[in-house]
Parts: structure tokens; sequence; C-alpha cells
């Protein structure tokens, strides 16, 4: 049993289900959730988006991470000055070019969809809700946006 417990890396954390108001008065309900787990691996699971659409929505966060914008900031002056390479590495700036085209590819709305759910880890519930969309159609949507993604990635390869 001790072995179990130290290969399970799940994060069970309470989430309270409700408005602030019912939180008040104690109503509502506390659910545990796997925090470890992100918006795409539960989109996964309930088979909205199939594997490959999966692994380019992964692909698509590795990149933002890759990039780190929003991290800090540095001056792009000086980058690749002959022997002076400052402050940025090749491998950031070729990220930011990637996603600069790729929200040329995908247009504003798609790009915007696929960052709320691959980088800010938006569930299925919280696109519906922001978009007033009906879920089978926050659904569509998403799988849209990771099939034109992935064009966008076999065409720049």
């Amino acid at each position: 049993m001790e072995v179990l417990k130290k290969l399970d890396r799940r994060k069970i954390k309470p989430k309270f289900i409700g408005t602030k108001e019912q939180k008040a008065k104690g109503q509502g309900k506390v659910v545990m959730i796997n925090v470890a787990e992100s918006s795409l691996d539960l989109l996964r699971s309930k088979k909205v988006l199939n594997t490959v659409q999966y692994y380019t929505a992964l692909k698509f966060r590795r990149l933002w991470e890759k990039s780190r914008i929003g991290s800090y900031t540095a001056n792009f002056n000086y980058v690749g000055g002959g022997n002076e390479w400052q402050s940025m590495a090749e491998d950031r700036i070729d990220a930011i070019y990637k996603l600069s085209r790729s929200h040329t590819w995908l247009g504003d709305f798609s790009f915007q969809l696929m960052y709320r759910v691959c980088v800010e880890d938006y569930n299925l519930k919280e696109i519906s809700a922001i978009y007033q969309f009906k879920k089978g159609y926050a659904g569509d949507r998403i799988r849209e946006s990771a099939e034109e993604l992935k064009k966008f990635f076999d065409q720049a390869i």
C-alpha cells in the first residue's frame, strides 16, 4: 500500500461549485478534483479531442511556454548582433515567430480559443460560458481550431 501511495502523483484538492452567495450561506457543493490534470487531458478523456488534436494542442502549449511571452522583457535591438548574443535565445525567437504565424493562419477567434484552452487551461464549460455557446458547439469549435492548427504545423515543417 505504501508503494502505491508513493507512485500516486495526483494532487487532489477541494473545489467549491456554486455562487458566492451560496458559499456564504453554506449551500452548494464541494467536489474533489485532480489539479495535476490539465483541461486538455480532461477534453481528451471526454473524447472531445482525439489523439491527434490532443497532441497538436500540447504542441501549441509547448510553443507558448518556449516563447515565454509575458515572463520578462528583452531588448530586441541586441538580438543576434554578431557575437553579442544578449538576452534572447534563438529558440525563443523562433517560438514567437511561429506563434505570430499561427495567429495569422488561424485568425483571431480560433487563436484566442486555442490560447484559452491550451495555455490558460479553460475547460469546455468555461469556454461555453464566455462565448455563450452550447457545449456541443464549443466542442466543435475547439476541434475545428485544433484541426486548423494541425494543418499549420504540418505545412510549417
